[in-house]
């Protein structure tokens, strides 16, 4: 069975079937296969889609479409270009600065990169900034939205292993700041020779822009307060995000109709390929366990090593690899199941492999061949992929030092969900 199941995924995704259909055709084909009656397939796609917790995936994403046609993304932007658009790098350092507050709003880096690239890289390159750094800043800090709740990610992290979504949430922030902080100090060096305008710093203009973009601004403050002080669930404070989303739209008047539905046609289409993967990812999992591939892959890592630390770097490499060939959501599902019984065995704390998943895969986002961010912000920036993917690679090592620190100090993610807890 595992066989079939590895052979035909690949020889999918090699023809370019998207990733959900190609999990589904390959997990369907391995139990067909292993002579496992169609009516338990379909009965076990219905309950793996049947998740209460999987009801907080289109909740977010829609919250995220109505903040950014609503508005919100340039008012975050006002207040991130009064904020930080005085250090050297200018609006290079306002991009990092903005995807760190939008990251709190979307959830996902695509989307951040989609928002905020078509915000930023047109005054960036106006302003006389390399279209190759240009997309590499935009791509590279988008990546934040996947650790900074909430986080689609983590979402489907905690339902494929069952692990704490509050948890994971709390366990993001430091981490994802760490990044934005890295980021610019990357680019703060990057730029340091060079002659890029900057903004004056202006204490009333941070005042005022903050009035404006407060709203926006609490949006991940009461996300996490509410699940937090046990008021409301993962799930209910994205209800919350989407009430919160439309009522900032009505008062601000920049949300109609024609806006809320083209958001809800963006979450039915975002939320439609995801729930594949989820209910193909049911059946893949049957597939291991019928196989028992974890236990055999956790056999096989155990004779290579006992140190839970090269354990964990040998995952990340995999990750690495992984990510720069399939998109972080499909590498959670396929990879998480086999990896996560792994990782227990050897006593690693969930939630801080967890993070590690999210972080080292969200690296795959700007690593060609695939890296869905830096295309979307190359193609934004009107620049081929292989220029972009130069400019990227400081960017790079600057998301893998960030990584290594996570690896070696657990406590930058596990301090704050241990002291809120």
């Amino acid at each position: 069975m595992i066989t079939i199941l590895v052979l035909m995924l690949i020889v999918l995704l090699v023809l370019n079937v998207p990733v959900g259909f190609a999990l589904l055709a390959a997990s369907m084909a391995s139990l067909a296969y292993g002579g496992v009656p169609m009516a338990l397939v379909v009965q076990r796609m219905t309950t793996a889609a049947d998740s209460f917790v999987l009801l907080a995936i289109p909740l977010f994403i829609f919250a995220g479409a109505l903040m950014s046609r609503g508005g919100m993304a340039q008012a975050i932007f006002d207040f991130a270009e009064a904020l930080v658009g005085f250090i050297r790098g200018g609006l290079a350092q306002v991009n990092i600065a903005t995807s760190m507050f939008f990251g709190g709003i979307t959830g996902a880096a695509v989307a951040d990169t989609s928002a905020v690239g078509s915000i930023m890289i047109r005054p960036m390159l106006e302003r006389g900034f390399d279209r190759g750094l240009t997309a590499a800043v935009t791509a590279s800090s988008s990546t934040i939205g996947v650790m900074i709740p909430p986080s689609i990610p983590m979402i489907l992290f905690a339902v494929v292993t069952g692990v704490s979504l509050g948890q994971l949430f709390l366990a993001g922030i430091v981490p994802g700041i760490i990044v934005g902080l890295v980021l610019m100090f990357t680019t703060w060096l990057l730029l340091r020779n060079s002659n890029v305008p900057v903004t004056s710093f202006n204490w009333p203009r941070v005042g005022r822009t903050f009035i404006v973009g407060l709203p926006a601004l609490l949006t991940p403050v009461i996300i996490i307060g509410g699940i937090l002080t046990g008021v409301v669930t993962p799930t209910e404070a994205a209800v919350l995000a989407v009430a919160y989303a439309l009522l900032l739209g009505m008062v601000t008047r920049r949300l109609r109709w024609p806006e809320i539905v083209a958001s809800a046609i963006e979450t039915a289409v975002t939320t439609g390929a995801v729930m594949i993967m989820v209910a193909a990812a049911s059946l893949y999992g049957l597939v291991l366990t019928r196989e028992q591939v974890p236990a055999d892959a956790a056999s096989l890592i155990s004779g290579m090593t006992e140190s839970p630390m090269l354990l964990l770097f040998l995952i990340v490499l995999l990750y690495l690899v992984a990510g720069a060939i399939l998109d972080l959501g499909a590498n959670i599902i396929i990879l998480v199941p086999v990896l996560y019984p792994v990782v227990q065995e050897f006593g690693v704390d969930p939630v801080h492999f967890g993070v590690i998943t999210i972080v080292a895969l969200a690296i795959g986002l700007v690593t060609p061949p695939v890296g869905i961010c830096l295309f979307v912000a190359s193609s934004i920036a009107e620049i081929g992929i292989t220029e972009a993917s130069r400019a990227v690679v400081p960017f790079f090592f600057a998301l893998l030092a960030v990584l290594v620190l996570i690896i070696f100090v657990p406590d930058v993610a596990l301090w704050l969900p241990r002291v809120m807890r």
